[in-house]
Parts: structure tokens; C-alpha cells; sequence
């Protein structure tokens, strides 16, 4: 379902377009002007954006040079409303990277076409792949923390072996290599996301009104099926499905379900993969007044006191005995998503046995 975000100051035609749209299938982001709706791409990624040129203080043509300078939005589909299309309006608006116009009034065909062709369009663009490996981006990646930099290094190596023996190798050497060349991806794939959502919690945390608007679109959860899936699946995929211990209490918080996955995700990954094998991993949530509290345990190596102290300012504990992963990092972006969410997290942890992360989050 493709997400769209419509950003226009008159409420009658912003509530128009956004029951068209809604009435269609599409998942509708609205916002009242420029400001918000700068904020609110950043914040929900859509997939098109709608927006008016005539808004007070901060208009169309503000919006899409702000949209176009941020690597993550700046590729998305961008429509214009307008009451006027004169030719210079076309001109400027086409040279920022407009790249359709509806004019007011318009009917709710034209709305449905314009939408329909832009995400069409967008879904049959094809991805360039091209490598830009070069000396210089080689000199880059030595330069880079273990954690990213030994398994770009091993992807780089098995990919070597099997270009330079392809002929010889024989199929079940090959699919080791190709798996692990996988792995070794998907860890730097979750470690540059890790560091890409840290860095978006923090300058949310420092702007007021991105703090006002996330909290105003929070969103609610259910939390039992939520948890309980997550905790399955990381068991799963540890191999310690006799390990996991649940008791949830079904309730309702103020987060959407994709964050309180995400929050979720990150401690109880931590638990599995600093825990023996054969030790317990702990799950408890219950409510208490107005507010849902969420106990994961377990008994693994643990945190000290000055470790806690320094939970999320990019401190890599125990390097070698983790293998590179990062600890504070996965816990610091959980701890981060309830705070910014009116919540708050808390870890307490005698090492060598036990450490208890507890989540605290308002009730819906």
C-alpha cells in the first residue's frame, strides 16, 4: 500500500484529497503546512507527495528544494497543486524536480490519474547497481570501525575465490561461500540502518517540533501478539526456541507498531546474543495505572554500572568477545524510542547473572 503525503493549508481541499485517496486504498499522511509537511517526509518516508505552492511562510517551491537536498526523500514523486499555472510557475516548479501539476479545480479523475501514474511510474524505475568501488572509496572502507569493516573485508575475499576458481569450485563450496558473503552483507546492512534510525531519534530529540509532531502522530499498538511474535522469531533464528519464557499481558500503548517492533527487535536480539545458550531469556509485561511495563531478562555476561552510565554514546563493549557487534547501539535506539514517545527504559544488571531491561510505556 503506497503512502502518500498531502500537504496543503486549506482544511475543505485537504480533507477532499485525502478521503479521495483514503477511499482508494492508499495510506494518507496529511499535513496543515510547509513546516509540518517538511517534518512529516522526513519522519514517514512516503512513497508521493502532494503538496500546494501558495501556503503562507513557507510555500511549494520551499518544501521540494528542502525535500530535494535530503538523500532519503529527495528521489520521491512530487505533485503541485495550484490555483495558477502560468508558464513561469511551470518553469520553476519543473526546474526543482516538480514532476506533475494539478490545477484547482480539479476533478477527482485528474486526482486519481496524476497519483496513479506518478506510483506507477516510480515502481518500474529501474535501480542502477553500477559499483563504485575506486582507490579512493578502498582507503574509505579500511578507515572503518571492525564492526563494518571485517565482514565488507570478507565479502570482498569470497567473491575473490569464487571469480578466481568458479570453474573448479564445486556446489556445496560455492553456496557456503555465497552464504556467508550473505551474512557478512546483512550485517552491515543492519549495522548502517542502526546508525541511520540513531542518527533520525537524536535530531528529533533536539528539535522541538519534530518532538511535537511525532508525539501528535504517534499512533497505537497492541503489544501481545507484537512481542510475542518478535521474541518467537528471534528464538528462532538463535536456535534457543526452548530457551524463551513468556507471560504478556495484552494492553494497548501509545506507539505505532513498527516502532514497538523496532524497540522490541533490539532488546530482545540483545538477550539472545549475549546469553549461553541454555539460559533462559524472560518476557514479562503487565499494566500498572496508566502505563505498560515490559520486563525482558536474561543471564548472559551482563553490563557494568559505568557501562549503563555510558549506554548510547557509541561505546562498543567487550570488542572482541562480541565480534564486533554493537551493544549500546541496538539498546540506546530502544531507549531512545520510548523516551521520545513519553516512555522511558531502564537496565539493571549484576554481571555474570542477571540483566533485566524494563520499557515503560504510556497506555493508549
Amino acid at each position: 500500500m503506497s503512502k502518500i503525503l498531502v500537504i496543503e493549508d486549506q482544511d475543505d481541499i485537504r480533507s477532499i484529497i485525502c478521503e479521495i485517496l483514503a477511499a482508494e486504498g492508499f495510506n494518507v499522511v496529511e499535513a496543515e503546512d510547509g513546516h509540518i509537511g517538511v517534518l512529516l517526509a522526513q519522519e514517514e518516508l512516503p512513497d508521493l507527495v502532494i503538496c500546494d505552492i501558495m501556503m503562507p511562510e513557507f510555500d511549494g517551491y520551499s518544501v521540494m528544494t528542502q525535500l530535494r537536498q535530503n538523500p532519503y526523500v529527495q528521489s520521491v514523486p512530487f505533485i503541485f497543486l495550484t490555483a495558477k499555472a502560468s508558464k513561469t510557475d511551470l518553469r520553476l516548479g519543473m526546474e526543482l524536480g516538480a514532476n506533475d501539476y494539478l490545477t484547482k479545480p480539479f476533478t477527482r479523475d485528474e486526482l486519481l490519474g496524476a497519483v496513479n501514474a506518478q506510483i506507477e511510474q516510480r515502481s518500474t524505475e529501474p535501480t542502477d547497481h553500477t559499483p563504485l568501488w575506486n582507490d579512493t572509496c578502498c582507503d574509505l572502507i579500511q578507515a572503518l570501525p571492525p564492526a563494518i569493516h571485517n565482514p565488507l573485508q570478507r565479502i570482498a575475499e569470497f567473491a575473490q575465490i569464487l571469480k578466481n576458481d568458479i570453474q573448479s569450485i564445486n556446489s556445496d563450496y560455492s553456496s557456503d561461500l555465497l552464504d556467508k558473503i550473505g551474512e557478512s552483507g546483512e550485517l552491515i546492512y543492519n549495522l548502517l540502518q542502526k546508525s541511520l534510525i540513531y542518527n533520525d531519534l537524536v535530531d528529533i530529540e533536539k528539535d522541538p517540533q519534530r518532538l511535537r509532531i511525532l508525539r501528535k502522530h504517534a499512533g497505537e499498538s497492541s503489544t501481545q501478539s507484537v512481542i510475542a511474535n518478535i521474541a518467537r522469531s528471534q528464538s528462532q533464528h538463535c536456535n534457543r526456541i526452548a530457551d524463551l519464557q513468556l507471560e504478556l499481558e495484552e494492553a494497548s500503548v501509545q506507539l505505532a507498531q513498527p516502532k514497538l517492533k523496532k524497540l522490541v527487535e533490539e532488546i530482545v536480539e540483545n538477550a539472545f546474543n549475549y546469553s549461553p545458550v541454555g539460559t533462559p531469556v524472560h518476557l514479562t509485561s503487565h499494566c500498572r495505572g496508566k502505563t505498560f511495563l515490559l520486563n525482558i531478562t536474561n543471564q548472559g555476561k551482563g553490563l557494568s554500572s559505568q557501562q549503563i552510565a555510558d549506554l548510547g554514546s557509541h561505546m562498543q563493549f567487550d570488542h572482541a568477545l562480541y565480534k564486533g557487534k554493537y551493544v549500546g547501539l541496538g539498546l540506546i535506539i530502544a531507549k531512545l524510542i520510548a523516551e521520545l514517545h513519553g516512555g522511558e527504559l531502564q537496565v539493571e544488571s549484576v554481571p555474570h547473572r542477571l540483566t533485566t531491561i524494563s520499557v515503560f510505556l504510556p497506555l493508549s
